[in-house]
């Protein structure tokens, strides 16, 4: 009757802890447009449905993908994020686990004697007399009752900040795509220039041998050999300059894929002639920002501030701690599972500061303090992202005309380049026409294929800063 008393009364006091000091969490209102600014809109098209799936939706080029996945698996900095996220979800269920009792089992058996002139309680034990002590006990000790909500806060905080490191690893991985895919598009256009520059080289350094053969015979001035030959050695420097950069992309590539890179996943072929990625459409709703994942870590921080505030207020009301222990104590083993043996106890404690110098005020205000400062990041991450993406947007109308004007003027300074090597060749004009116009050629290529790439790395930044194609649905797919 006494046992089933005092599991009643445990009962009750468990069902009391329903109450939370918790503010209502209201998410706060975007900072941004509705709409992007009017020189980004556009129309939509098909490449809109890359944002509904995984990146493998973007990325066209199979060889740029096959890397990609590669990075994915053997990228050492986003196994930390992944670590991070492990830690963090450790850290929300160790929070969780403070809403439940800790039952234990403990045992002991002792054997001891009196000292002399001790008598034990009531008299009937001699000095020198030997007891045996076995006890078996099963219960919990100092098992808080959330009466307001301390605990809870606290398991939300933690779910909120593991939501948050899941977010910072999706972040992760976005970036890593858009690394890796940056990279990759470098090395094509290095590549691209290097050829352009070994061939400038060679043709220029053909013609200065011609030069200089003018000059063995007085034809030509020695000004003219030292002219030719300083565009010679010109065009060595930039296939030198162009050699190291497609040295440095290929060291990236490696460690953002963390091995070497397999022979045939370099890129080849022409620049320009078909794009790696798909064509990301202007004309979409600028909402599409709080699909990042860095928003939604910065609006789960949020969260978890709020819920450290009503885990601050709990510390004004006192705290209740549960002792509860059943067994069986008895000097003799063969006796210790007996009825008479068995023994019960339930305890509750409170307690409660009264006067703390002003400590818990302070914890308060700190705790609003951290939401403000939470709510401010939220909205400043909000601001960039929006920011992010109509800047890339504008930067993709423009690139467009700049790109297709650009390989117009390639056209016409391959076809200027052409007839003064023409008339050159039939007497009808001097070297120098011809080397400035093959200079002039170079330099159009470069800035075209400069172009090329700035806009497939836009496309790219384009991408992330829309948020890639994350969503819940794709959390930790790729760990």
């Amino acid at each position: 009757m006494n046992r089933c008393l005092s599991t009643s009364c445990f009962m009750s006091l468990l069902l009391l802890g329903g109450c939370s000091l918790e503010p209502t969490y209201e998410k706060p209102d975007a900072p941004i447009d509705q709409q992007w600014p009017a020189n980004t809109a556009g129309e939509c098209c098909a490449g809109k449905q890359a944002f509904d799936k995984d990146w493998r939706g973007f990325v066209v080029d199979e060889r740029l993908r096959q890397l990609i996945e590669m990075a994915l698996v053997n990228n050492r900095s986003l196994r930390q994020f992944a670590a991070s996220v492990e830690v963090a979800r450790a850290g929300y269920d160790s929070a969780e686990s403070g809403l439940f009792p800790t039952i234990g089992i403990d045992t002991y058996a002792g054997r001891s004697k009196l000292p002399p002139l001790v008598r034990t309680p009531g008299g009937g034990a001699t000095a020198g007399s030997i007891a045996n002590t076995f006890q078996a006990t099963a219960g919990f000790t100092s098992y808080e009752l959330d009466l307001f909500g301390r605990l809870r806060s606290q398991r939300n905080a933690a779910g909120a900040r593991f939501e948050a490191s899941e977010a910072d690893y999706q972040t992760a991985r976005l970036a890593l795509i858009g690394e890796v895919a940056s990279t990759w598009l470098s090395l094509k256009a290095n590549q691209h220039l290097l050829d352009l520059a070994q061939n400038t080289y060679q043709s220029q350094g053909r013609y200065g041998q011609l030069l200089r053969k003018s000059y063995n015979l007085g034809s030509s001035a020695r000004i003219d050999v030292h002219q030719a030959d300083a565009q010679t050695n010109t065009a060595a420097v930039q296939v030198n300059t162009y050699r190291m950069q497609v040295a440095q992309n290929l060291n990236a590539l490696r460690v953002l894929v963390g091995q070497p890179v397999p022979e045939g996943l370099l890129p080849t072929g022409p620049l320009g002639e078909r794009m790696a990625t798909l064509d990301v459409p202007a004309g979409l709703p600028s909402a599409l920002v709080e699909r990042r994942p860095d928003i939604m870590s910065a609006e789960a921080q949020l969260r978890a501030a709020n819920a450290d505030i009503g885990a601050a207020r709990t510390a004004y009301f006192p705290t209740f701690s549960l002792t509860s222990a059943l067994g069986s104590l008895s000097g003799d083993f063969s006796r210790l599972l007996s009825g008479p043996a068995e023994f019960w106890s339930v305890a509750l404690a409170g307690s409660l500061p009264l006067i703390d110098g002003g400590g818990r005020r302070a914890q308060v205000d700190a705790s609003h303090a951290r939401f403000d400062g939470q709510a401010a990041a939220y909205e400043a991450t909000v601001q960039n992202a929006f920011r992010e993406a109509a800047d890339a947007l504008n930067a993709r109308q423009e690139m467009l005309t700049q790109v297709e004007f650009q390989k117009k003027l390639v056209g016409d300074y391959q076809e200027a380049y052409r007839q003064s090597r023409l008339r050159f060749e039939a007497g009808m004009d001097s070297y120098f026409s011809t080397m400035d116009a093959q200079r002039s050629l170079f330099d159009a290529q470069q800035k075209w294929a400069q172009l090329e790439l700035a806009r497939e790395i836009n496309q790219v930044t384009l991408y992330k800063a829309l948020g890639g194609g994350w969503s819940q649905s794709l959390k930790m797919a790729d760990r």
